[in-house]
């Protein structure tokens, strides 16, 4: 198989703003140079108007140059310089998005819910939400996976001395961030929680739920609502709370002091790390 024929390396050209044809193209471009059009069309099998349309995008994108002869013949821009090239498109095409629509403010309701779709989504929100704490930051979260999309944003923010308090059933690596933890081991389920679950609260302000269980069906709820953002807050910090009381009293002591549900979950963990250890 031709490097031009792996649909993964199309694809993440496609994601870098080229165009498929474009990319077979290039690619076809580093299997065989110098070459003029004609030749590359013959050998790629792509139609020779579209080689031809597509080697002048190249030209001009930064990933092909011309050698001017009868007829002229072309040469492939080496893959770094080329992702260069395109970086330095990209940034400034940002740049000018950026400076053009920055005045067209969003209202902001902070009564609604949003929904967001897409694990890549949800994590970029997510990592804004974390870098634009001024005050203070709650997460609960239950694997390793799921805390180091966000361990540097939140390493960075502990850092600049916001605090941070996150809660987890497992045992995680935090880099210094504080955890709170009954430090079962990753391999242990537990029904009362789901691993894929991630609640995040940014300065008693804003909050999201999500729902990491895979890239395409990963869902979270953001709001800005009073309401919503105290259940989230209010619900991690009770979790260190009877993490803490826990740790103190133990569960035989604590079991007077709580619900039923509470109470079952906390002999579960009991007997996992008496299993454990």
């Amino acid at each position: 198989m031709g490097i031009g024929e792996q649909p993964d390396i199309i694809d993440s050209f496609e994601k870098l703003g080229l165009s498929p044809n474009e990319a077979k193209v290039y690619l076809a471009l580093l299997e065989n140079h110098p070459i003029t059009g004609y030749q590359l069309s013959k050998t790629s099998g792509i139609l020779r108007p579209v080689v031809y349309e597509m080697l002048n995008r190249l030209v001009e994108k930064g990933g092909a140059r011309i050698i001017k002869s009868n007829p002229d013949t072309y040469i492939p821009v080496e893959i770094d310089e080329f992702l260069k090239n395109i970086e330095s498109d990209f940034t400034e095409a940002k740049r000018n998005i950026t400076k053009t629509l920055r005045d067209f403010l969003i209202q902001d309701n902070t009564d609604y819910f949003w929904n967001i779709i897409g694990r890549k989504n949800i994590i970029n929100s997510a990592i804004k939400m974390i870098s634009n704490a001024k005050k203070d930051i709650y997460m609960s979260v239950q694997t390793q996976e799921n805390l180091d999309y966000f361990i540097e944003a939140l390493e960075e923010r502990f850092e600049k001395g916001i605090h941070i308090d996150m809660f987890s059933y497992y045992r995680l690596e935090t880099r210094g961030v504080t955890l709170y933890s009954f430090k079962l081991d990753p391999t242990v389920n537990m029904e009362e929680v789901p691993k894929d679950h991630v609640t995040l609260c940014i300065d008693g302000l804003e909050s999201t739920l999500m729902n990491m269980n895979d890239e395409k069906n990963a869902k979270s709820v953001y709001s800005k609502n009073e309401s919503l953002v105290s259940q989230v807050r209010n619900g991690v910090i009770h979790s260190i709370y009877q993490y803490r009381l826990w740790t103190y009293l133990g569960t035989d002591k604590l079991k007077a002091l709580i619900f039923d549900e509470d109470r079952k979950l906390l002999e579960r963990i009991d007997k996992y790390l008496a299993i454990s250890n």
